[in-house]
């Protein structure tokens, strides 16, 4: 849970990034255990598996705050950002990554509309809210890293021409990265009581823990 409060602490940062730059960088690093930057094909695979996986947990979220019984009818969204190439697929979707995300900020107490979806649901239901939350917690987590790490990686794109090619992939990553960490800070402020009112175990190692699938019942 610790962990869960100093990422949404690093994610106000970015509303105003300019000013929080310097910071970031040392949080990164503090984050990261000091390690050096990323490959710009390890960032890309990082961020569209982040992406994705806070694309479907937002969805599946505003879904539950609106109508927790209409859960399963977003397998075909699920299964549309999971079949999605690279970031600029991703990028093509970033409109309805928004969307739900304003559905969540409209809420004046979100923590608790989640949690009287969860308590509402059947099973399933209760399943899917359940690993949209523990997911969520993740990709916050790790969109923090990976943001930070985004202008470095970019900019180290002149020392290997061959990587020049995926300049656009690398930018659109980036986009959609800084889109969540600046559109989640009141949803990540919300995810520990989520947590302890349905007793949900917070992830202990959100930087190594595997996000959990999605899995929905016919």
């Amino acid at each position: 849970m610790k962990k869960l409060a100093l990422t949404v602490a690093a994610m106000t940062l970015f509303v105003q990034p300019i000013a929080a730059e310097a910071q970031l960088g040392m949080l990164a690093h503090r984050l990261t255990g000091g390690q050096g930057g990323s490959s710009p094909d390890a960032f890309l695979a990082a961020s569209m598996m982040s992406t994705k996986n806070v694309m479907i947990a937002a969805a599946l979220l505003a879904q539950a705050v609106q109508d927790h019984t209409h859960l399963a009818g977003m397998k075909a969204y699920a299964d549309q950002v999971q079949n999605c190439a690279d970031p600029k697929a991703l990028d093509a979707m970033k409109a309805s990554l928004q969307s739900n995300m304003d559905a969540l900020n409209a809420r004046k107490d979100v923590a608790g509309d989640i949690t009287a979806a969860y308590n509402a649901g059947d099973a399933n239901e209760k399943k899917l809210i359940g690993i949209a939350v523990v997911n969520m917690a993740i990709g916050i987590y790790r969109d923090t890293q990976l943001a930070a790490q985004a202008p470095g990686v970019i900019s180290g794109i002149g020392a290997n021409p061959m990587m020049l090619g995926r300049l656009g992939e690398l930018r659109a990553a980036a986009a959609l990265l800084a889109m969540q960490s600046k559109g989640l800070v009141s949803v990540g402020a919300a995810l520990p009581k989520v947590m302890s009112a349905v007793k949900i175990a917070p992830p202990a190692m959100a930087e190594t823990t595997t996000p959990a699938a999605f899995t929905f019942s016919n």
